[in-house]
C-alpha cells in the first residue's frame, strides 16, 4: 500500500490510512498470506494486444475472444487502451467504416499502466482512486505483460471470502445518503415489468442489507424495435454502458451492454443500423429484488461474471440496475470516509489533551502524531 500510495503522491498519512483501511481486511481473506501480486494474475493468460493500424473489425475480434480490452502496442511498447465503452461510443455510434478505420485513431493514447509486481490490492485502490475499469501492466523497460480488469481483481481478492469480506465491512458503516431507495422510484413510472416470476431465494433479514442499500442506477430504456445504433447513440449520449430493454407489451425483454455490442455486432460484421437490439441483447436476463440480500446478488454478480443486473421492485417492474464497479467504489469510499472521520476524531480528542494539559503548538503536534493513530484504533 506504501508503494501504491507513493506513486499516487500521497503523503504519510494517507499511506498510513490506505494500509489500515484494506490490509487487514484481504490478510484475513487470503489466510494471512501476502496478497498476490498481477504478475500471478496473469500468468498464463495471453494479452489481447494490437498494432496501431489495426481495423476496428479486427480489434473487436481480438477484444471478443478474449472479452478485454485491447492493448495497441508499436514496437513493443504501449502506445494505447481501447475497451468496449470506446467501441460503443467512439466507432458505432459514430457509424465510422469498421473495417477500414485503424484502432489508433480512436484509442486513449499513452495511457498509464502499472508493474506487475503490485499487489491486488495496490491494483485495487489505483482504480478506484482514478475510476479506471481497466490497468495495463507492463515491465520497467516497457514490456507489456497483460491488462486486468475490475472483475480480474475482484476475482484475485482471495476468492469469495475475499470480495465477501470487502462488502460486509462497507455494509457496516453508516449510509451518508439521505434515501438509499430515492434513485429506484423515480424510474417506476415507467413500470417495466419483468416477464417471468422474479425467483428471490429470500428476503434480507434484519441484520442482513438489501439490494436497495448498493444504490442500483436507474435504469436506461431501449425498445424491441430500436436498431443497435439507436441503442448506442443514446447510450453513448448518457455516458452509459448498459440499458435495458423492453418489449411492446412493456416488460423486460433483455439487456444489451458495451461487450455485447463489440462481440455480438462489431465482431460478427453486422450493421448497426440494420440489426435489430433484440438480436445481440441477452434475453429474459437475471434480475434481483431491491429486498434480496445485497450479498446474494453480489454473488450472483462475481460468480456469473455479470457487470450488470437489473433490480425490479414487489410489482415486477424494473427500478435500476447494478454495475459491479459502481458497487466496488461504493463500498472503498465508504470505507474510506469511516477511516478518514475516526482519525480525525482521534485528533481532535489529542488536541483536547493536549490543550488540557498545557501542551505547546509543536508538542502538541507531536503528542497528535503520536497518539491520533492509537486512539483510531482505539
Amino acid at each position: 500500500v506504501k508503494q501504491m500510495a507513493a506513486m499516487q503522491g500521497a503523503g504519510g498519512q494517507q499511506a498510513a490510512m490506505l494500509t489500515q483501511l484494506l490490509a487487514p481486511l484481504m490478510a484475513q481473506a487470503f489466510g494471512n498470506k501476502a496478497s498476490p501480486t498481477l504478475r500471478s494474475l496473469l500468468a498464463g493468460k495471453p494479452a489481447t494486444i494490437v498494432s496501431p493500424d489495426t481495423s476496428l473489425k479486427e480489434t473487436a475480434t481480438v477484444m471478443s475472444e478474449a472479452r478485454k480490452a485491447a492493448l495497441v502496442v508499436e514496437d513493443g511498447k504501449l502506445v494505447g487502451i481501447f475497451g468496449f465503452k470506446d467501441m460503443m461510443s467512439r466507432a458505432v455510434a459514430k457509424e465510422l467504416p469498421l473495417e477500414h478505420t485503424e484502432v489508433r485513431e480512436v484509442m486513449t493514447p499513452d495511457p498509464e499502466s502499472v508493474s506487475p509486481d503490485i499487489t491486488v490490492i495496490e491494483a485495487l485502490q489505483i482504480m478506484h482512486e482514478n475510476k479506471f475499469l481497466n490497468l495495463p501492466v507492463c515491465e520497467k523497460d516497457g514490456t507489456v505483460c497483460g491488462l486486468v480488469g475490475v472483475m480480474d481483481l475482484i476475482y484475485g481478492c482471495g476468492g469469495a471470502e475475499g470480495w465477501r469480506s470487502l462488502f460486509y465491512h462497507s455494509f457496516g458503516v453508516a449510509s451518508d445518503d439521505a434515501s438509499d431507495t430515492a434513485s429506484y422510484y423515480s424510474a417506476g413510472s415507467k413500470s417495466l415489468r419483468t416477464s417471468r416470476s422474479v425467483k428471490s431465494s429470500r428476503v434480507a433479514k434484519s441484520d442482513e442489507k438489501p439490494v436497495s442499500k448498493l444504490r442500483p442506477k436507474k435504469p436506461l430504456v431501449s425498445n424491441a424495435q430500436d436498431s443497435v445504433l439507436t441503442v448506442a447513440q443514446m447510450l453513448a449520449n448518457k455516458r452509459s454502458s448498459a440499458s435495458i430493454v423492453v418489449g411492446a407489451d412493456g416488460n423486460l425483454a433483455g439487456i444489451i451492454t458495451d461487450t455485447d455490442i463489440t462481440r455480438r455486432l462489431v465482431a460478427r460484421d453486422l450493421n448497426a443500423s440494420k440489426t435489430n437490439v433484440t438480436k445481440i441483447m441477452t434475453s429474459n436476463p437475471t434480475v434481483v429484488s431491491v429486498d434480496d440480500p445485497a450479498m446474494e446478488a453480489l454473488g450472483i454478480m462475481v460468480e456469473n461474471h455479470f457487470r450488470h443486473l437489473p433490480v425490479v421492485d414487489d410489482r415486477g417492474s424494473v427500478v435500476g440496475v447494478l454495475d459491479i464497479a459502481k458497487c466496488l467504489n461504493d463500498a472503498i469510499s465508504k470505507l474510506e470516509r469511516a477511516e478518514e472521520q475516526k482519525n480525525s476524531a482521534a485528533e481532535d480528542v489529542v488536541k483536547q489533551m493536549a490543550a488540557m494539559q498545557g501542551a505547546g503548538g509543536q508538542q502538541a503536534a507531536m503528542l497528535t502524531q503520536l497518539l491520533a493513530p492509537l486512539m483510531a484504533q482505539a
